[in-house]
C-alpha cells in the first residue's frame, strides 16, 4: 500500500512538472502580446483584479479555483484595463498538491506564494513576471 501511494505521489510530481512546462510553451510572452483581456473575456473567459494586475482564467477555470477543484491552473495577466499590456503568467498549485517548488521566475522572492494569507485561496502561485510592482 505504501509503495502505491509512493508511486502515486511520484505520478501527480511528474504530472505537475509537465503542466508546468507545456504553460510555459503554450503562452510565451511575444504570443500573447496580441490578446488583450478585452479579446479573453468575448471568448468567454473570466478576468478579475487581483492586486493590482488583470488575471484572466479560460472559460470556467476560475470557478473551477474558487471552488477548490482546480488542481492547477495558468492565468495570462495584464494591467488593469481592458486593453492593457500583457505582462506574462501564474501558474497557481493547490495546497494539497505542492511540495516547496522553487520559483525561479518569480522576482524578488524566487519562490511561490501561498495564497490563503492574502485572497483566502488554497493556492500556490508563481509568477512568470515581476510580481513585486
Amino acid at each position: 500500500m505504501r509503495e502505491s501511494r509512493k508511486l502515486s505521489r511520484l505520478g501527480v510530481i511528474a504530472a505537475l512538472g509537465v503542466l508546468f512546462v507545456l504553460a510555459l510553451a503554450v503562452v510565451p510572452p511575444a504570443a500573447a502580446s496580441g490578446v488583450s483581456p478585452a479579446k479573453l473575456t468575448k471568448a468567454g473567459w473570466d478576468c478579475i483584479v487581483v492586486f493590482g494586475a488583470l488575471h484572466c482564467a479560460p472559460p470556467g477555470g476560475l470557478a473551477r479555483v474558487l471552488s477548490g477543484t482546480a488542481e492547477t491552473m495558468t492565468f495570462l495577466v495584464f494591467g488593469t484595463t481592458t486593453e492593457a499590456p500583457f505582462l506574462g503568467t501564474e501558474l497557481i498549485i493547490r495546497a494539497d498538491l505542492f511540495h516547496g517548488q522553487p520559483c525561479p521566475q518569480d522576482p524578488p522572492s524566487m519562490e511561490y506564494t501561498y495564497l490563503f494569507p492574502l485572497i483566502g485561496l488554497d493556492y500556490y502561485a508563481c509568477h512568470h513576471y515581476d510580481s513585486s510592482f
